[in-house]
């Protein structure tokens, strides 16, 4: 799409066109003096002093409007600071055809062809002077802006982080604790009905939809854990992580078949939430697997740059309309509450890893995690805290 003239955004071409009418300017100049000395006399000027000069120091400042121009498109400028370089540019021409003209009525101009050359000399120096004080202004306005829309931002993050601080101590001192008596009450009044009566029954549904409650309320502080600046990763072993993870799944289902093929060790720069992320993955394949009996298998291998965790199983599949929002955050009309594989992902976007579903189908699914070896270029020292620690 061709760019208005006029507009802000032709600036970078004007400027390139103004280099190259110069340019072709001294070139015609070249030319007409080249004629007159064939015509008039072997001594011309075309060869003096004064004309070869002006030619050496015109160049100069003609590359440098040219460059300018090309410079301007790639710099970062912003597009409406444009204008002004172009005005720059213009000013410094005019004020120096200015102050030149009034310099050739003090002094005494040899000839026609003498004044041209000196008036085209003027013209691309106050080009030359007056983009470069151009650009100057505009990289100096540009580095004071950005510098100014920085502290802000930093402020900005500053403010969401205290809010953050805030959430999760009020996450963990009101909710959760409240969750947690509720719970505790629950149990009581359930040890203290028959089997089977309605009062029992209510007494369930109550600690099991607390039980929920507080697990949503624990993921919810490792995700708000996950969006504070990177902590200061350590070293740690994946393969007795995931050993100890393996170990939980029989709380889950006792008929459960885990089977494990994993090297000696796998060392990645994490915390402790990292177990979150395989207690997760390794939880989904038996929770909501209705083979029987459940199989899971978790495969590791190491390379020079990665390490690659693939979790298996036998369950029945993810559909078809529930792939392409696996890993998103959950719809608030969603009828299971849990984070889930959002979480995981979220996880594992704060280790600089990643989680695939690399297969799925009526024979089973798998899952497959990537961990740098290396800790993150970009990482911020920081006092690790575990949110769900009970000093928050």
């Amino acid at each position: 799409m061709r760019l208005p003239l006029r507009s802000s955004s032709a600036v970078p071409e004007r400027l390139v066109a103004t280099a190259v009418a110069v340019t072709l300017a001294l070139v015609v100049e070249v030319a007409v003096r080249l004629h007159v000395d064939a015509l008039l006399s072997p001594v011309s000027l075309v060869f003096s002093g004064e004309f070869l000069v002006g030619i050496v120091t015109t160049a100069p400042f003609v590359a440098g409007v040219a460059y300018a121009g090309y410079w301007l498109r790639e710099s970062g400028v912003e597009v409406a600071r444009y204008r002004r370089v172009w005005w720059w540019t213009l000013a410094g021409a005019a004020a120096s055809l200015v102050l030149n003209v009034m310099l050739m009525g003090v002094l005494s101009v040899g000839s026609t062809l003498l004044a041209v050359a000196w008036l085209r000399w003027a013209v691309a120096v106050g080009l030359g002077v007056g983009v470069g004080i151009g650009v100057t202004e505009a990289r100096a306005i540009q580095q004071a802006t950005e510098a100014e829309r920085n502290a802000v931002r930093a402020e900005h993050l500053e403010v969401q982080r205290d809010l953050l601080d805030y959430l999760n101590s009020l996450l963990r001192h009101e909710v959760l604790n409240a969750s947690n008596v509720i719970s505790g009450y629950a149990d009581l009044l359930r040890d203290e009905q028959p089997d089977g009566t309605p009062a029992a029954e209510y007494a369930e549904t109550i600690r099991r939809k607390s039980d929920e409650v507080t697990g949503v309320v624990q993921d919810v502080r490792v995700l708000l854990h996950a969006t504070e600046e990177r902590a200061d990763f350590e070293r740690v072993d994946v393969v007795p992580l995931l050993r100890d993870e393996v170990a939980k799944l029989s709380d889950l289902d006792e008929d459960a078949v885990v089977e494990t093929d994993l090297p000696e060790s796998a060392t990645v720069h994490a915390d402790a939430l990292l177990a979150r992320v395989f207690g997760n993955l390794l939880a989904n394949a038996v929770e909501h697997n209705d083979s029987d009996p459940p199989r899971v298998r978790v495969r590791g291998r190491v390379d020079e740059e990665s390490v690659t965790i693939e979790i298996e199983d036998n369950g029945p599949g993810i559909p078809d309309e529930e792939v392409a929002t696996l890993f998103e955050r959950p719809s608030r009309r969603a009828a299971d509450h849990g984070l889930g594989l959002y979480l995981v992902a979220r996880l594992l976007e704060h280790y600089c890893g990643s989680v695939d579903l690399v297969d799925t189908g009526p024979e089973g699914s798998t899952f497959r995690v990537t961990l740098p070896r290396e800790p993150p270029a970009e990482t911020t020292p920081s006092p690790f805290v575990d949110p769900l620690s009970d000093a928050q």
